[in-house]
């Protein structure tokens, strides 16, 4: 469960979770992207993967679905007891750089640096470093902020890429894929002790019964 407060960082959960986070052995984070007004999906995520992981992750563009999962929370038992106890997320070209939460509003900041088991994950949309023709540009930032791990989304295509020791991580979009791939999400894990980052994407499909189906999910090499 989650402490619905925004640091000074911009990450929301309490001093405890964040430091807790940044000392843990190994660390799951659920990663979502590009959502685009699908709250349903985003909160059918959490309910599905969120016990199981550390932190939640949100690379922008749909800043309101994530506002609403977390304004939900109140109310539904099942995703406040699912939702991790942080929370960090950026701001994507559709997103706008304050949005309401309760009776207050949170902070989007363009990125965002998380300390994870020990490594250092940065957390971007992307459209300002130009990912649609290449990572030199989000290379650049993680190499200035000595990050282990690039967490982005924008082209709404699931891909990894491991370049110059470190670790570049799409989920794709839950909710408008791209590139002839299906809906997705990742969850990454993070061993810590500059062990091998792995990461593991998760399709998403609407059921007969108005339900979502998550199926492990291999993007297609060569994004």
């Amino acid at each position: 469960m989650i402490e619905i407060v925004q640091r000074p960082d911009f990450a929301i959960g309490s001093d405890a979770a964040i430091k807790a986070l940044a000392k843990k052995e190994r660390a799951t984070l659920l990663v979502v992207s590009d959502s685009h007004g699908r709250s349903d999906i985003f909160k059918a995520i959490v309910e599905k993967f969120g016990e199981r992981s550390d932190a939640l992750v949100f690379c922008g563009d749909g800043i309101g679905d994530f506002c609403s999962a977390l304004e939900a929370t109140k109310k539904n038992k099942k995703l406040a007891k699912a939702f991790p106890p942080v929370a960090v997320f950026a701001r994507g070209n559709g997103d706008y750089p304050d949005f309401p939460l309760g009776e207050g509003e949170i902070k989007v900041p363009l990125h965002q640096l998380l300390k994870v088991a020990g490594m250092s994950v940065l957390v971007t949309h992307g459209h300002a470093e130009g990912v649609y023709y290449g990572l030199g540009r989000l290379g650049q930032e993680a190499l200035e902020n000595q990050a282990d791990a690039v967490l982005y989304g924008h082209t709404h295509i699931a891909a990894t890429k491991e370049e110059d020791c470190t670790y570049f991580i799409n989920p794709g979009s839950c909710s408008h894929p791209r590139g002839g791939q299906k809906p997705s999400l990742a969850l990454v894990q993070i061993p810590g002790h500059q062990e091998r980052i792995e990461t593991t994407f998760f399709s998403v499909a609407l059921t007969l019964a108005d339900g979502f189906e998550f199926i492990p999910y291999a993007p297609p090499p060569g994004w």
